[in-house]
């Protein structure tokens, strides 16, 4: 006969487990952010994760020579828009794998380098973007400079307002999520820490377990017998 699969456990369930079984903040933080990635919200959320990609990607090539201020921007949105796909796609195939030790094995050796290559270029990209912010000019009315008597020259200030703010959107969006989710998985860790079992809030069970008291709180009647015998001997 077929052994019977154990049910699938709650996610209040495996955040309870995880409080309880992480050494720190850091280990519980990694934990609750693996469990989160595979319910039914972390899926639709790598759904989104994956559109956003595939759009720096496109604005990226196509906008490629349209970003005078720093060149660098668009070539951050094609690098970023690359990684931001495979390293979604390796999420969704997380998903599918299910338990499979062997693949969740292959997807970490694989997320490891790809995050860290995305840390690079995140970095980069703070200072190709943010560098800018006081100078550039996103209006397309200014993309060309005229003088009088002279014919337009390229604005050096200029970039296209896709591939600027979609940029800075991008960069923007990994500070604030970090914002949230700490204040999230502090607020869980505070509610899971605070929760007590079943067996811990059930009276009946106390008073069950406490048979040598009676429910008004005093001791049994053989028992206050005996003391009396004991306090007057005969």
């Amino acid at each position: 006969m077929a052994d019977e699969q154990e049910p699938k456990r709650g996610f209040w369930e495996q955040a309870r487990e995880a409080r309880h079984n992480s050494d720190g903040w850091i280990k519980y933080f990694i934990t609750m952010a693996t469990i989160s990635s595979v319910t039914a919200c972390g899926t639709c959320l790598m759904v989104i994760a994956l559109l956003i990609p595939f759009l720096a990607v496109i604005i990226g090539i196509a906008k490629f020579n349209d970003c005078p201020v720093n060149s660098m921007i668009p070539i951050y949105l094609i690098a970023v828009g690359i990684i931001g796909v495979i390293s979604s796609s390796l999420g969704l195939w997380r998903q599918c794998a299910g338990e499979n030790i062997k693949t969740q094995r292959c997807i970490a050796c694989l997320q490891i380098p790809l995050t860290l290559v995305w840390f690079g270029f995140f970095i980069a990209g703070n200072i190709w973007v943010y560098g800018s912010l006081r100078k550039v000019e996103t209006d397309e009315q200014k993309r060309m400079l005229k003088a009088a008597g002279k014919e337009p020259i390229p604005n050096p200030n200029y970039c296209n307002a896709w591939v600027y703010w979609l940029a800075f959107f991008m960069i923007t969006m990994v500070y604030v999520m970090i914002v949230l989710m700490c204040c999230l998985l502090c607020a869980l860790g505070v509610a899971v820490s605070r929760a007590k079992p079943d067996q811990e809030t059930d009276p009946i069970n106390q008073n069950n377990e406490n048979p040598n008291y009676t429910e008004e709180g005093g001791a049994p009647q053989g028992q206050e017998a005996d003391q009396g015998k004991t306090e007057n001997p005969a």
